[in-house]
């Protein structure tokens, strides 16, 4: 057979072969398989959108909404514990050093509790008062960021001096504050009790006199030296001496501090005090002691110039030797760099 002949041979098949193709496919029976095949697609990607949609919202959905640490200072044995519900360990110790806590009591942790710094800097300046004018059990509660003082107080003469260091902070405070030894009266007297009218009216004159003498005497006075000690330490619990940088000069926030001191001073012309320069431990020891003493010099100028005896401060530079908190890697630490007032007595 010759070649031409072979290739028409194979157009011929060809063509057969399409027809039969054609004519012989069962159009119908396709295109409802690919239907149901499109409609399966389409639900296994609907039913995976779900699915990855559902994942994202469990990986990105909404957060818990926060809530705030709640804690309560307890005076036990003359000592202060803490116990309190925190989201973690480390919250309750920052707490716990930020205060100056005694002793842990019971901790229980939230991840969704938060620590309020505001909150923490106006219970810091109760914690010195709350030591020493309050009997045990006594205690400051913070819940949902309110505060609140309750207890007993060593001394009713507490009471004042208390609510003079309450005013000054200048905070929302709640107090439930109980005198010693306090006594319910009946309204009616008993019979043993009950002194004449005459007699009473003497006494009671009496005493006016004596306590009007007394106000002359000591109305800008306070008792004792640790009530002076305690109006200065609370000052300076939120109103920090500083100087301009690189420099024994005074800021003029600082001024406004030292001026508040002088006037207690000035009304205690009896009691010495010692002002007491520290720094960080960056730099050399002997650097550092001298910009301590040079400061706590200009502490002492600023007050003598406002009409506190010469006499009646002594100005010491420590330097580093008395750190309150851990410097960091570099030696620094602002808390470090501090001017403290210390009384010392008649």
């Amino acid at each position: 057979m010759s070649l031409l002949r072979k290739i028409f041979f194979l157009l011929v098949c060809f063509l057969l072969l399409n027809v039969f193709s054609i004519y012989g496919f069962d159009y119908n029976d396709y295109f409802s398989k690919k239907t149901n095949s499109t409609s399966i697609k389409e639900d296994t990607f609907t039913d995976d959108l779900i699915s990855f949609k559902d994942k994202i919202f469990n990986l990105f959905g909404e957060k818990e909404e926060d809530k705030p640490a709640n804690f309560v200072l307890e005076k036990k044995s003359g000592v202060i514990e803490m116990s309190g519900l925190f989201a973690n360990q480390e919250d309750a110790s920052k707490v716990a050093d930020f205060l100056n806590v005694n002793r842990e009591g019971d901790y229980k942790f939230e991840d969704n509790r938060v620590l309020d710094e505001n909150v923490l800097e106006s219970v810091s300046p109760l914690i010195i008062p709350f030591k020493d004018f309050f009997s045990d059990n006594s205690k400051i509660t913070v819940v949902d960021n309110e505060i609140t003082l309750s207890g007993e107080l060593k001394d009713s003469n507490y009471k004042d001096l208390l609510e003079t260091l309450i005013s000054r902070l200048n905070i929302d405070l709640k107090t439930d504050i109980r005198l010693p030894n306090a006594i319910v009266q009946n309204d009616t007297p008993k019979k043993e009790e009950i002194i004449s009218e005459n007699t009473t009216n003497s006494v009671q004159n009496e005493t006016n006199n004596e306590i009007k003498v007394q106000n002359e005497q000591t109305s800008n006075q306070v008792s004792t030296k640790e009530d002076v000690q305690l109006l200065i330490n609370n000052l300076l619990q939120t109103r920090k001496i500083t100087f301009e940088r690189r420099s024994t000069t005074l800021t003029e926030d600082s001024k406004l501090v030292i001026q508040d001191i002088s006037k207690i001073l000035i009304d205690n012309p009896t009691l010495k005090v010692e002002v007491a320069g520290h720094t960080d431990s960056r730099g050399k020891d002997e650097l550092n002691k001298q910009i301590s003493q040079d400061r706590a010099n200009s502490v002492k100028e600023f007050l003598v110039s406002l009409g506190v005896s010469k006499d009646k401060i002594t100005a010491i530079g420590y330097g580093e030797e008395f750190p309150i908190a851990k410097d960091d890697e570099n030696g620094l630490s602002e808390i470090n760099r501090r001017v403290e007032f210390n009384i010392l007595g008649d």
